[in-house]
């Protein structure tokens, strides 16, 4: 009788998995989609199919991809294939499928385990979006939920912490900033083996698989890192604006995605009445990359950093949450889908008329929903026989130049579906430098309005028409030495001596000096000296100084320290000043435009008295650089005077 009553509830709750399985199904049926990013690196995979190279233009090694074991899935299936559309959906299914399959059996325990992580989970837009998509998100939630599987059986001899380090490995692999989820768990599980020192040689030797990519990545590309990291690492943006936009990140998820913000805040009081100490590693690492998150500023894909620690997360709160009696577990699902029902754009409501109106698709501060934008144009829903997936402009103008099957050299902004179709006869030059390796290697253009994760390089004159071929013709003689030895790296054999020499003095930075960061993050500055504004304005009392979008420099002939000064600029323009020591930004001062009075008209100039920042007096400024916000149209200026 006993082994028939625990068969029934073996087979029951086998039905209430399968249920949650058919859930998951149709809702990734009926969400599905893939992004113009995720085409950056199916570009590489075509690239590599057709007998290229993991290469993004076919005449250069570049590495325009940040996750290559999620990369090297692709490989396999499209060579078969020859279809990256449905390819793509289909992987991403897949793994996610397997991801939810064993969540429900590995991790829940019991039926109402199962109905909290599926009510979290299928209910998160930031889990569900970034399921499909095209991006690694799908490889990283099926490495963490194995790697969690393991770990929570509290088993840690010397075997289990070297599987549990190779698993790591493997998700850092698929993309590196998830080392800090792991971090954490890790450092536990060694603590707790009898034997430390054993202990840490095998927690590196499960660091083998990214150790020997790290070394394919230095000779083959000759850079460690991915060529994105270096295009981030240019933005010219001060931490705290970073800062700033982080928390926006945030603010985007909480009035969209409330539910994704609520399980990760709760995971944080499961320690507090848990004895198990494990729990605390788990969570640190959570807390560890909620920092990263804010850190880096976030992302304009809104949740699309939330989704793995939020399944880390729903993992914990599923095994350790006490809601595992349908007395306790039953409430706990109503306020989750609750909470889920009032949220926007709910995931399993979402039909084919999603994304037709794109009003709200983008917040004031660039976040945005993806799949809200793309949905019309490359989704599953939207598929159709002998239809070109994708079906927008950016997809269209790539066909375009490969029916055209003749060499060419573009310059393009989203490149994800235009490199894809465009094939390997075009060379694509990405100005915000995710694949291009000069521009990677120059600072961003300072614009008073950005978009986080959108930050355009200036192309040197001469570049486009070098960078297809094989001549150097780049104007800027400095900045045409630097490219000769990028070309070394990423065009010449591998094996040379000029090539080794260039990789190493190249990643000292040995040749940053060559590039001129000041005259390509501030390009088509209009510079004037103080002496000439003032006798411009003397000879004339009407005169206006004109204020470009792309800024005015006023230079002094001495370094300053005035602790006011008044300058008289349009009223109805908003300005913002930079004050700079030598080529070095080191503070800023915004001038509101002037509100609108209820009964008089606005004076077409206002005079505002400016108090200079104590560290700018302290340090002396050189001269002030003046813009427009948002940085899209001129403006002008009548005077300006130094107590």
């Amino acid at each position: 009788m006993q082994n028939n009553s625990v068969q029934s509830q073996i087979i029951i709750r086998l039905i209430f998995c399968a249920i949650c399985w058919i859930f998951f199904v149709i809702l990734f049926l009926r969400t599905a989609w893939l992004c113009d990013d995720a085409y950056i690196s199916f570009r590489t995979v075509d690239n590599a199919v057709n007998g290229y190279g993991l290469r993004w233009n076919i005449n250069e090694r570049v590495q325009a991809y940040t996750h290559p074991l999620w990369l090297f899935l692709h490989i396999p299936f499209y060579a078969l294939t020859r279809e990256m559309f449905l390819t793509g959906i289909f992987i991403s299914f897949s793994v996610s499928l397997l991801t939810i399959i064993l969540l429900t059996l590995g991790i829940a325990r019991n039926i109402p385990q199962v109905l909290i992580a599926t009510s979290i989970l299928g209910f998160s837009r930031a889990f569900v979006d970034y399921s499909s998509s095209g991006l690694e998100n799908p490889m990283s939630h099926l490495l963490l939920l194995i790697f969690m599987m393991l770990f929570l059986t509290q088993k840690f001899d010397l075997k289990n912490l070297f599987i549990l380090s190779f698993i790591a490995s493997l998700a850092t692999l698929n993309r590196q900033d998830c080392v800090l989820l792991y971090f954490p768990p890790l450092v536990y599980a060694w603590w707790k083996t009898q034997n430390k020192k054993q202990g840490f040689i095998l927690l590196c030797l499960g660091f083998i698989p990214l150790v020997l990519w790290e070394l394919f990545s230095i000779i083959y590309y000759g850079f460690p890192f991915p060529n994105t990291a270096y295009a981030k690492l240019g933005t010219g943006l001060w931490k705290s604006d970073l800062l700033k936009q982080g928390l926006w990140y945030y603010a985007f998820s909480w009035k969209r995605d409330f539910i994704t913000l609520l399980v990760l805040f709760l995971s944080f009081f499961i320690p507090f009445y848990q004895k198990q100490k494990e729990i605390w590693a788990c969570i640190a690492g959570i807390f560890l990359y909620c920092l990263y998150i804010l850190w880096i500023g976030g992302d304009f894909m809104g949740g699309r950093f939330f989704s793995v620690p939020l399944l880390l997360a729903t993992i914990i709160i599923t095994r350790y949450s006490k809601l595992d009696q349908f007395k306790k577990g039953i409430p706990a699902v109503l306020i989750f889908l609750t909470t889920s029902l009032i949220q926007p754009n709910i995931p399993i409501l979402t039909n084919s008329s999603f994304g037709k109106d794109l009003s709200e698709f983008k917040d004031d501060h660039g976040i945005g929903d993806e799949r809200m934008f793309y949905f019309q144009v490359a989704s599953l829903a939207h598929w159709e026989t002998n239809k070109p997936m994708p079906c927008n402009a950016f997809a269209e103008q790539g066909r375009q130049y490969r029916r055209a099957n003749k060499k060419i050299t573009k310059s393009h902004g989203s490149v994800g579906y235009r490199g894809f179709f465009a094939g390997p006869v075009a060379h694509i030059i990405d100005y915000y430098a995710l694949s291009d390796p000069l521009l990677a290697r120059m600072p961003a253009i300072w614009r008073p309005s950005w978009r986080i994760g959108h930050f355009a390089r200036y192309i040197p004159e001469g570049y486009i028409d070098s960078a297809g071929g094989d001549e150097n013709k780049i104007k800027d003689t400095k900045t045409a030495e630097f490219f000769d030895h990028l070309k070394i790296i990423t065009r010449a054999p591998l094996f040379t001596f000029e090539r080794w020499r260039d990789i190493i003095k190249m990643n000292l930075g040995m040749y940053d000096h060559l590039i001129d960061k000041d005259r390509y993050q501030f390009p088509n500055l209009k510079k004037m000296s103080y002496q000439e504004l003032k006798e411009r304005i003397a000879s004339n009392e009407t005169a206006k100084i004109v204020v470009p979008k792309y800024g005015l420099e006023i230079q002094f002939n001495e370094k300053k320290k005035d602790k006011y000064f008044t300058i008289e600029l349009d009223s109805f323009d908003t300005f913002i000043i930079l004050f700079f020591n030598g080529n070095n930004w080191i503070a800023r001062k915004w001038i509101q435009k002037e509100a609108e009075p209820d009964n008089k008209e606005i004076k077409p100039y206002t005079t505002h008295k400016i108090k200079v920042p104590f560290t700018t007096r302290w340090k002396g400024y050189t001269a002030i650089r003046i813009f427009t916000y948002p940085g899209d149209a001129d403006s002008t200026m009548r005077d300006i005077q130094f107590n």
